[in-house]
């Protein structure tokens, strides 16, 4: 039997008190109009009110007096009948209750805007879309204070709630952004976004705070671009500026996890739609695939399905340099029914491991999804579907918040993503630009050692990142994050790639030089983990005979540093993004 919801006993005792006195004064009106009818008129035949104050306008005036104290028949005559008498004393009590509340609504809303102006190390929030409460709930979850701020025209009760204009410098400091761990601006215009980026940024100019700015950009492509241009910047070290994209960080997310897509023979998977988490998709499984060496034996094969299909498959392979060797892309523009048919009806075709409907029409992907119970095993072996909007109903196959199983979900072979719900995790936001750096640093890596015929996992550093040791992948971070600064030393910085354009060349000396700031660098890191000189290497001493300045160093231990310079454009190169020089004379490159 399900239980009622009920309200806490504090909230019900209110809601008590303030119905009894809506209740008191009412009749305090109704039985002080009675009882100042005769009274006013027995005033009036004792000449000690002029005649004609009965009237209804006078009884009702006088009537509204008596919540003031200062009813003026009761100030000239004598003792008041019965309901006249009651009603000059619970009239004045229900004014002064009235005041009270006042007062107290007033002061509290004072002491909280106060309280959460002198907020510190807690998140802020700003809008009120569904990411926004997402990412609200989830840091609220992990124990992290939050203060949202929604906009002004939008009425949100709440403790830690402002309704205020997110994109000013007064808002943000209402809601303590100035002492903030964390902002998140996730209004619904990625425009709105940058706007409070900047205004937090005016913020950190007199007061360094918030730590961490993330701001939500729809557009990928757009997005990519910022963080593109956000990582050049020489200081972008401080890592406290990021763009985050929730269909990318979904469809990350969705690939990763899913490991038994990548088991066994060379996987073959078809993706419906060519929007932003359809691309993310087919790029991070390719990514998945050389990671796991499976491109070195064969590459896996996508079936791109849409209107704009070849289109979007050029524009990837030309952005993202490892592509065309992890994959090999079939776009195809006729209906997917069309495509999976023919594939269904050829028994020489082995069943595709995956099939992805990402169309932006949410109602035709679920469709799509249940339209397809009877080619599951023959077509295809898993369903993955894009949700946004339609969420609640994804939960009828999930038997979420505890209700049971509403739909059949193709016998736990149906998938439903949440984009919002799984993008907007705090975790995958903070993975920023860096961490994607990073992680084609280690990937760059493994290729080049399985290429040359290593063995995956046959050494602790020949492993996928998923499964890399959190000491490698510091390093990894440490050397991408270092990249803005190497780059601005030669007037360079970094765009998204593009195809048809020259190939980056280094100049006479460029190399030298940043080979020897990557060493600095190296040096540096080592050093603030307590590492010394050593005329031989101990790990367990934290001994190195490298730590020495780059004049003093050996030059076979300078190639090192050469070679990870020297790879730098091709690393940046498999991460979608390019190295352009910025100067009268220089060429632009992809």
């Amino acid at each position: 039997m399900a239980q009622t919801r009920r309200e806490p006993l504090s909230a019900r005792a209110i809601t008590t008190v303030r119905l009894f006195f809506v209740g008191l004064g009412l009749s305090s009106l109704i039985l002080g109009y009675l009882g100042l009818g005769p009274y006013v008129r027995s005033l009036e035949a004792a000449k000690q009110l002029p005649s004609g104050d009965d009237g209804t306008s006078n009884l009702v005036y006088f009537d509204a007096e008596l919540f003031l104290l200062q009813s003026y028949p009761l100030s000239v005559g004598g003792p008041p009948p019965g309901p006249l008498n009651f009603a000059r004393f619970s009239a004045p009590c229900v004014a002064a209750y009235t005041l009270t509340e006042i007062g107290i609504s007033v002061s509290a809303a004072r002491l909280r805007r106060s309280r959460i102006r002198r907020a510190k190390g807690h998140a802020v929030v700003c809008g009120a879309t569904r990411a926004a409460e997402v990412l609200a709930a989830r840091l609220r979850a992990e124990g992290t204070r939050v203060v949202t701020i929604v906009p002004e025209t939008l009425e949100r009760p709440g403790r830690e709630t402002l309704c205020a204009d997110p994109r000013t410098t007064h808002a943000l400091l209402a809601a303590g952004a100035h002492r903030a761990e964390m902002l998140y601006a996730c209004l619904d215009r990625g425009e709105d976004n940058a706007q409070v980026a900047g205004a937090a940024e005016a913020l950190r100019a007199g007061r360094g705070r918030p730590k961490r700015i993330h701001v939500l950009i729809p557009d990928l492509e757009l997005c990519s671009a910022l963080r593109a241009r956000r990582w050049s910047l020489a200081e972008s070290r401080t890592r406290h500026l990021g763009f985050f994209n929730p269909d990318e960080l979904a469809a990350q997310a969705t690939v990763r996890a899913d490991r038994a897509a990548f088991d066994g023979i060379t996987p073959q998977i078809a993706i419906v739609g060519t929007g932003a988490f359809a691309r993310s998709v087919l790029v991070e499984f390719a990514w998945q695939w050389v990671a796991r060496g499976g491109a070195q034996r064969e590459p896996a094969r996508v079936i791109l399905i849409g209107d704009e299909a070849v289109e979007t498959a050029a524009a990837l392979c030309g952005r993202y340099a490892f592509l065309p060797r992890a994959c090999r892309i079939e776009p195809r523009t006729e209906p997917f029914e069309h495509v999976l048919a023919a594939r269904w009806g050829d028994p020489s075709l082995r069943p595709l491991r995956r099939l992805y409907l990402c169309q932006d029409d949410e109602g035709e992907a679920l469709k799509a999804a249940l339209d397809t119970a009877a080619q599951l095993h023959a077509a295809f072996a898993e369903v993955v579907v894009r949700l946004d909007r339609m969420t609640a109903m994804a939960a009828g196959f999930r038997g979420d918040r505890g209700g049971g199983v509403l739909f059949d979900a193709l016998g736990g072979q149906l998938r439903l993503v949440d984009v919002t719900g799984e993008g907007c995790d705090p975790a995958l936001v903070d993975d920023d630009l860096a961490e994607g750096l990073a992680r084609a640093c280690h990937q760059r890596y493994l290729t080049e050692l399985l290429d040359g015929g290593a063995i995956p996992g046959s050494t602790p550093a020949l492993v996928p990142w998923e499964r890399l040791a959190e000491e490698y992948r510091t390093a990894n971070r440490d050397q991408a994050a270092d990249i803005g600064r190497k780059l601005a030393a030669i007037g360079c910085l970094l765009t998204p790639r593009r195809s048809g354009r020259p190939c980056f060349r280094w100049r006479d000396g460029e190399l030298e030089r940043l080979a020897e700031l990557e060493h600095e660098r190296w040096a540096a890191e080592r050093l603030s983990h307590g590492w010394v000189w050593g005329a031989q290497r101990d790990d367990a001493a934290k001994r190195h005979p490298d730590l020495v300045p780059w004049d003093l160093l050996a030059d076979r231990q300078r190639e090192r540093d050469r070679r990870a310079v020297r790879d730098l454009p091709r690393m940046l190169a498999d991460a979608g993004l390019a190295i352009v020089r910025i100067g009268p004379g220089d060429y632009p490159d992809p």
